[in-house]
């Protein structure tokens, strides 16, 4: 057994519902919807909500504990990013967090024509979320192509925009619906040539592998924690330097500097409290519960992830009727989702079919909008998405791929 193998075990035991499927028989591919928490989040969300809660800057032990708390998490998501010139905000979501960060820039630029550039690939969360702000105030947004049999980014494509005020380029680390991982680099160069406000969609990026946020230069990265085994709370990490530029909407009494001011109302310190102690399960699994320890645990998981996935996508291409989108290239262009359609039966028909079987996959568009009807599955019922995490194993390949072929009969 090698490191990624063990690490993937020790995460699976870790993880309380999935060791609670293997009982039954159970298997998840929904992990792009959302992983299963790790059991050290479970414990620490419930032992702040029984030991006490407080709002910031509370006169109590528990008011200590939470400030205690949201420091440590900010500190853990900047070594885990590598992300030391960033500020560290946290929101009920990342779509939340881009509004705001969105109504921001567009508050900032003023009215006029500028220009959101977006990919075809991109979550409606990563588009009109930035869209919106900017096309209210007299813009437009540019929709970057793909090529529809790698889905990856069309070579060249970011140097065809023929747009003159460039405000935002938007790009996805992942796209949520196919797996594909688009050239980051392209659109950096974009952006910093136009001068533009670089973001990316971090969240589905994120539990394939942390990137070095030094070496990726966003000015914006978004991610969400209950995609890497974590609750339900968004993080956006902004430029110190960005941060200062912008206003975003919110109470005359809130900060006008620092995190806080982009951290509508009080905050799920609970929720925080358990990605804080995500973070060190995360780290424990190479012996590091530290942020940094969590990247190095999630890239190794990674590895684990890949080897599965290429060996799942050969069976399905090995499948009558079925139909795997991109996965062309190589692997390191994708991460663990596939999505496929099958013959003759509408996605949600094939998830649900599945389900009866034990095996819990996703079907949808998953507000990839521009990419389904791209593709010519938008009035169709979209695709059916499996997707692979740490703790997947090979007999949960062996549960899918059974399953799949009893359907498909």
């Amino acid at each position: 057994m090698n490191n990624a193998e063990s690490a993937s075990l020790r995460l699976r035991a870790s993880t309380p519902a999935v060791v609670r499927a293997e009982a039954r028989g159970w298997s998840y591919f929904d992990g792009p919807s959302g992983t299963q928490m790790i059991g050290a989040a479970i414990d620490a969300f419930s032992d702040l909500s029984r030991c006490g809660l407080s709002n910031r800057h509370g006169y109590s032990p528990a008011g200590e504990e939470t400030e205690a708390i949201m420091a440590a998490a900010r500190a853990q998501l900047r070594d885990m990013f590598n992300a030391h010139g960033y500020l560290v905000a946290f929101g009920q979501n990342m779509t939340s967090l881009a509004l705001a960060l969105a109504h921001a820039g567009a508050r900032r630029r003023g009215s006029g024509a500028a220009t959101v550039v977006v990919t075809e690939l991109e979550h409606a969360a990563n588009d009109d979320t930035w869209s919106g702000p900017f096309t209210h105030a007299g813009g437009q947004t540019v929709a970057v192509p793909v090529d529809t049999g790698s889905l990856d980014i069309e070579p060249g494509a970011f140097e065809r925009v023929a747009a003159d005020d460039v405000a935002v380029v938007a790009v996805t680390g992942a796209a949520n619906a196919v797996g594909v991982r688009p050239d980051l680099a392209a659109a950096h160069e974009f952006a910093r040539a136009t001068g533009a406000l670089f973001v990316v969609d971090g969240v589905h990026l994120t539990p394939h592998g942390p990137p070095d946020l030094a070496a990726l230069d966003p000015d914006v990265y978004l991610c969400s924690a209950y995609k890497f085994y974590g609750p339900h709370v968004g993080v956006a990490l902004v430029k110190e330097a960005v941060a200062d530029e912008l206003q975003p909407f919110k109470v005359a009494p809130a900060p006008d500097a620092g995190p806080e001011k982009f951290e509508t109302g009080s905050q799920n310190h609970e929720g925080i409290a358990a990605l804080s102690a995500t973070i060190c399960a995360l780290g424990e699994l190479v012996g590091d519960g530290s942020g940094r320890g969590a990247a190095g645990a999630l890239r190794l998981l990674a590895e684990h992830e890949a080897a599965l996935t290429r060996s799942l996508v050969a069976q399905l291409r090995d499948t009558p009727g079925v139909r795997v989108f991109g996965h062309a290239d190589p692997p390191t262009h994708h991460v663990a989702t596939i999505a496929m359609r099958v013959e003759r039966s509408a996605p949600a028909e094939v998830a649900s079919r599945l389900a009866e079987r034990g095996v819990f996959v996703t079907a949808g568009d998953f507000y990839a909008t521009r990419l389904a009807r791209r593709l010519g599955v938008a009035g169709s019922g979209g695709w059916v998405r499996v997707g692979l995490s740490g703790y997947t194993t090979a007999g949960d390949l062996e549960h899918l791929v059974a399953a799949l072929r009893d359907v498909t009969r």
